[in-house]
């Protein structure tokens, strides 16, 4: 008897699946390649029967997996992101393995030493019994702790419990593997030979040894970024989402999904529970703490002798050298006692703006709604779309010398080199960490006591834990607070509240230098008391009063386009149907409008923005009247569900 298989592919179609002949025996979640519309295109099976169809039925070209790659738990979650998120079928699979051909050649991790959890203090034993009370059920924590509060030692302590007394599986997500140094060490010395990590750092045979060994039972503990949400543990008994709050765990392409959200249905599909741990919890989440929706545990106070930093705001003189003359004191306190310092900067490049004297404006970049960045070596970018040209070739067409405006990391790294020559400085920001491994290099060169002072852009902000980092200076705080998304201070306030707790986190007395010359700011004066609590009351009336979230949810709807007219025509089309739903009491329809940044890489952008509290109300209007318009080819139109993002 012919066998048929249902096979879905990484294309955004309408179609869930298309029907193959497969040979005799071939398993469920295998990939296959096979023609579709004339092009060879690689699927995967999701189903297989012997219902012959009515039209003819080509045969698959080739059979690629010897054994399955995915389980049935994950084609289960595939269905359901289809639904969540309004993407195809195929994007969903797609988007669970890793990319690229299984290689035998594997380089495994570096010999570490076995040790055991650290005892805990009472307020991490209340938080982990009160967690360990709801394993088999399905239920999620807040564990909301101040910074180097020693949630890393709750994690471990339920890693161990989960492990020893059942057969359960688990999955730690955090933003950044090789910021979060000091966990994977802390997990490969407490469980040696039980983590399979996933991160898009290793290489792609790598990756799959890790995923497979998880698919395999072969491992039970997954550690990674975003998309090892979808890592197929057996058995899932526990998730953990480290720094929670962190932007990074929502995805940018389709399904544009949020980890927390796929980690919830996982919890739900088999009845694990979620942890969710922060300093500076999102907005949402602590609301749902705070109104007795989900679980509240809280550590107030760091373990041992060590003490949260003292904080101090500084304002930036205009006329002022790069550093203040109290933060270069402080600097050289530090260095003359072998102490270490971090200072932010979250800016790249070597000055942010180029300015022409004669159009008496800043140069923007030829394909987007932002301006040129100049980086050392004389090119210029733009850090929107990439586009990047040299400097004196800008120079020779515009007929004029430009003026550098402003201070990037590049500039800051190399005043530091000139005022403290005998300090080993080292840069982390995106230009820098080109080669993934340079990141692991510098922190591990950090906690080993190798680096004197760290600069770099916000990532040195998450999860650094050296023991001898004594000042966190923070250059330009107010960078990012004048952006139009209700968003921005939240971010502000958790970026100077994360950066300042990687001060004073052993016996050393840890210190802050906050500068910037918004220093009566609220967000900034909340930062310097590193008081959430405070932050959260104070954000939520006007959350409340303008119907953002935690009091409603929202749908972005993006229409993006090298065609000006086509983009803006799309949207209005959009917007024409979206408004036949309305008045729909619980919901507020805003646009269309041009996106803040208008173009970006020479699509024109445009958008709507959906406020409710029936989010699943318009997905299915989504689903049923927006996904089947016929709109032009050079057209794309973007939706995106609970979006981090409105610029």
């Amino acid at each position: 008897m012919i066998q048929y298989a249902e096979v879905a592919f990484d294309l955004p179609l309408l179609e869930d699946t298309f029907t193959y002949e497969v040979p005799s025996g071939t398993p469920i979640g295998v990939r296959v390649e096979a023609k579709l519309r004339g092009r060879k295109e690689e699927g995967i099976i999701l189903s297989l029967h012997h219902n012959e169809p009515s039209y003819q039925v080509l045969p698959v070209d080739k059979i690629v997996d010897k054994t399955p790659i995915i389980n049935q738990e994950q084609i289960q979650l595939a269905y359901w992101l289809k639904e969540q998120y309004l993407a195809s079928l195929g994007e969903c699979i797609h988007k669970m393995i890793p990319t690229g051909r299984r290689h035998s050649k594997v380089v495994l991790n570096e010999e570490v030493s076995e040790t055991k959890p650290l005892k805990l203090n009472d307020e991490q034993e209340n938080a982990f019994q009160n967690i360990k009370a709801d394993f088999g059920k399905d239920s999620v924590h807040l564990l909301f702790g101040i910074t180097g509060s020693g949630k890393t030692e709750v994690y471990l302590h339920l890693i161990q419990e989960l492990l020893q007394k059942t057969d359960k599986g688990i999955l730690l997500l955090v933003p950044e593997i090789g910021l979060t140094y000091h966990i994977i060490r802390k997990l490969e010395a407490v469980f040696p030979g039980q983590i399979a990590l996933l991160h898009s750092a290793l290489k792609v045979s790598e990756r799959f040894k890790a995923y497979t060994d998880l698919l395999h039972g072969r491992k039970r503990i997954a550690v990674g970024t975003r998309s090892a949400v979808f890592a197929p543990i057996q058995n899932l008994g526990l998730v953990i989402i480290d720094e929670e709050h962190d932007g990074s765990f929502k995805e940018h392409s389709t399904p544009r999904y949020h980890a927390r959200q796929v980690a919830l249905q996982r919890c739900r599909q088999n009845k694990a529970v979620l942890v969710l741990g922060s300093a500076t919890p999102s907005l949402e989440v602590y609301h749902l703490a705070k109104t007795g929706k989900i679980g509240l545990q809280v550590l107030s106070k760091r373990p041992g002798s060590a003490k949260p930093p003292k904080v101090r705001i500084e304002e930036n003189k205009k006329d002022a050298r790069l550093i203040g003359s109290k933060l270069t004191f402080a600097i050289k306190q530090r260095l003359d006692r072998r102490e270490q310092v971090i200072l932010l900067l979250n800016r790249r490049g070597y000055s942010p703006l180029l300015y022409s004297e004669n159009q008496k404006t800043y140069i923007p970049c030829p394909n987007c709604t932002s301006h040129l960045c100049y980086h050392k070596k004389g090119s210029v970018i733009c850090h929107l779309c990439g586009f990047t040209d040299s400097l004196p070739r800008l120079e020779a067409r515009l007929g004029e010398k430009l003026v550098m405006m402003g201070t990037g990391t590049q500039k800051l790294e190399e005043f530091l080199l000139e005022s403290f020559p005998g300090a080993k400085v080292e840069r982390l920001d995106q230009d820098s960490i080109q080669d993934k491994t340079v990141l692991t290099d510098v922190i591990g060169r950090l906690v080993g006591g190798e680096i004197d002072i760290l600069t770099g852009t916000q990532m040195i902000s998450k999860g650094l834990d050296a023991g001898r980092v004594t000042l966190v200076g923070v250059l330009n705080a107010g960078i990012g607070l004048g952006l139009p998304d209700f968003r921005a201070g939240e971010r502000v306030f958790s970026l100077l509240t994360q950066v300042a707790g990687r001060a004073g986190r052993s016996d050393l007395e840890g210190e802050v230098l906050i500068e910037t010359n918004t220093t009566d700011h609220p967000i900034i004066r909340m930062a310097l008391d590193q008081d959430y609590i405070q932050f959260y009351e104070s954000e939520l009336p006007t959350r409340k009063e303008l119907f953002y979230p935690p009091f409603s949810r929202l749908v972005r709807i993006l229409s993006r386009s090298k065609d000006e007219e086509v983009s803006l025509k799309t949207i209005e089309e959009v917007h024409r149907v979206l408004k036949r739903h309305l008045p729909e009491p619980n919901s507020i329809l805003l646009g269309p409008a041009p996106c803040p940044f208008y173009k970006i890489d020479a699509n024109f952008r445009n958008h709507i923005l959906i406020k409710t509290t029936v989010q699943n109300k318009w997905r299915e209007i989504l689903k049923n009247e927006i996904r089947p318009l016929k709109l032009p080819k050079n057209v794309y139109l973007e939706l995106d569900f609970d979006p981090l993002d409105l610029v």
